[in-house]
């Protein structure tokens, strides 16, 4: 059973979405090293060690838990020994995740809010996020309402999805949700954005766990029956049959959790982020806004040496690399392998891992 501190004041809880590859990192994502183990500081910290230590002073140490793939168990204990850990046997997207998560807690702590929160964004202000989460946080105490964070958006983007805001709830800062929006074009990512009505969706929510659990009955009653064997495992997750957990696991659908509940809720709300320098680190482009550059603007990562090249991103491993006369260039060397891409195409890195899946280059993936 987890352990609840009565010492603290609120029953808030972190939860660390960690079961992802990171596909648009490759060649250094791998299976075996995703991306929430990478670094985008000089300290070496790694994105989920980041990502848990930012929400420490909010939750307590002891209530962060990690839900990961059972591939990466050892390797996230030993990265956030504090926290506890759920290992899903394969995975099964965001709602799988979240709700083996939720049954948890709520069994251990009826009532408890839960901060749902990927594993590999970036901050620039702790405190701001902190006080983002607080506020949502409260919202989800008070009523029975899916929180999402949302945030206001610096530029017309096509990589992120949207929220537009309806009617203000009680609060400076939340209102009801009138719809999600998937990636836009580009005309229409302007369009949002000129409206003042839309927000980047931060993929950040709170809820209280027992709301979740209700919501997973309401929009998903053909799976009552796999997702109440998975509650009956959860209520003792320090002890649970492996066997029985796999075979539960893989006979649940594998969905986000903004595709199978967000979407098609009616009690959905949102806080506005204070300002906190969001970024999902969703590319090499967006990896190297947080390094120094040299005076032509190329990031340069291990031995590398540039000579009439600029705007390149430029990453080396075990071996020597020379760059002449390139331009907005994306070049990553694991050691087995090579990426070479323009800047504009960075979404599209996923796509090798695609094609390596196809061609069953297991050894590459």
């Amino acid at each position: 059973m987890l352990e609840t501190d009565a010492s603290r004041g609120a029953n808030w809880y972190a939860v660390v979405l960690a079961g992802g590859q990171g596909a648009r990192f490759w060649p250094l994502s791998r299976r075996d090293n995703p991306k929430q183990f990478l670094s985008i500081s000089d300290s070496g910290e790694s994105l989920i060690q980041a990502t848990c230590r930012r929400v420490d002073s909010l939750v307590g140490k002891e209530r962060t838990v990690i839900v990961t793939n059972i591939l990466h168990e050892k390797r996230i204990r030993a990265e956030v020994p504090s926290a506890r850990v759920l290992s899903e046997p394969i995975g099964r997207n965001t709602t799988a995740a979240i709700a083996f998560a939720a049954f948890v807690i709520e069994a251990a702590d009826p009532g408890a809010v839960m901060f749902v929160l990927p594993a590999d964004h970036a901050v620039s202000s702790e405190e701001n996020l902190r006080k983002t989460l607080s506020r949502a946080g409260e919202v989800a105490e008070k009523e029975d309402l899916l929180v999402t964070v949302g945030i206001p958006p610096s530029r017309p983007d096509t990589a992120y999805g949207y929220i537009q805001r309806g009617s203000s709830l009680e609060g400076e800062f939340s209102f009801r949700v009138a719809r999600f929006y998937e990636k836009p074009s580009l005309s229409r990512a302007k369009k949002y954005v000129e409206s003042g009505d839309f927000y980047w969706n931060s993929g950040m929510f709170a809820w209280k766990a027992a709301t979740f659990i209700e919501s997973l009955k309401q929009h998903l009653p053909e799976e009552r029956k796999n997702l109440e064997a998975l509650r009956d495992l959860a209520c003792d997750w320090s002890g649970i049959d492996q066997d029985e957990l796999s075979r539960v696991y893989s006979q649940l659908p594998s969905v986000s959790v903004d595709f199978a509940i967000m979407e098609h809720a009616k009690n959905v709300a949102m806080v506005e982020a204070v300002p906190y320098g969001w970024n999902d680190v969703g590319s090499w482009d967006a990896w190297a806004e947080h390094f120094g550059k040299d005076e032509a603007n190329n990031l340069l990562h291990g031995d590398v040496i540039a000579i009439d090249s600029k705007d390149n991103v430029v990453v080396g491993k075990d071996r020597f690399i020379g760059v002449v006369g390139a331009q907005d260039l994306v070049i990553i060397d694991s050691g087995d392998a090579l990426l070479v891409c323009p800047r504009e195409k960075v979404q599209d890195v996923r796509k090798i891992v695609d094609a390596l899946k196809e061609k069953e280059r297991e050894d590459l993936i």
